[in-house]
């Protein structure tokens, strides 16, 4: 079903699609990018954000304090980027293929979620 402006776009055929995330120190980000070009996305959006791994939160408390506690989760975290696309679950496998391949001995976390349904607005 497709409209002119405003449409709901249901995968080809019936190809689950799935956002595919792909968490990763903002050092890799070039490697990540090149994987899911290599495996033939359409596009991508990307956020930077500071994270910690389970490891390095594990049985920690921090000040309740909400100024406090920015602080100290700012001074300890990592800088990081999620990088988020679309794709079927057949193109899923290749970038994650690609991605463990340029990511060998980095650390990485992919998350897949399965879209039922996209709706895509153009203005023109």
């Amino acid at each position: 079903m497709i409209f002119i402006n405003n449409f709901h776009y249901y995968p080809h055929g019936g190809i689950m699609r799935v956002l595919l995330y792909v968490f990763v120190e903002t050092e890799n980000i070039g490697k990540v990018i090149n994987a899911l070009s290599e495996g033939g996305i359409s596009g991508f959006f990307l956020m930077e954000y500071k994270g910690l791994s389970p490891r390095e939160w594990k049985g920690f408390l921090i000040e309740e304090d909400p100024e406090k506690a920015i602080k100290i989760v700012n001074d300890l975290a990592r800088n990081a980027v999620m990088v988020g696309t679309v794709v079927s679950e057949r193109r899923a496998k290749i970038i994650r293929r690609c991605i463990q391949e340029r990511l060998l001995n980095s650390r990485y976390t992919i998350i897949e979620v399965p879209v039922e349904d996209i709706e895509v607005n153009f203005i023109e």
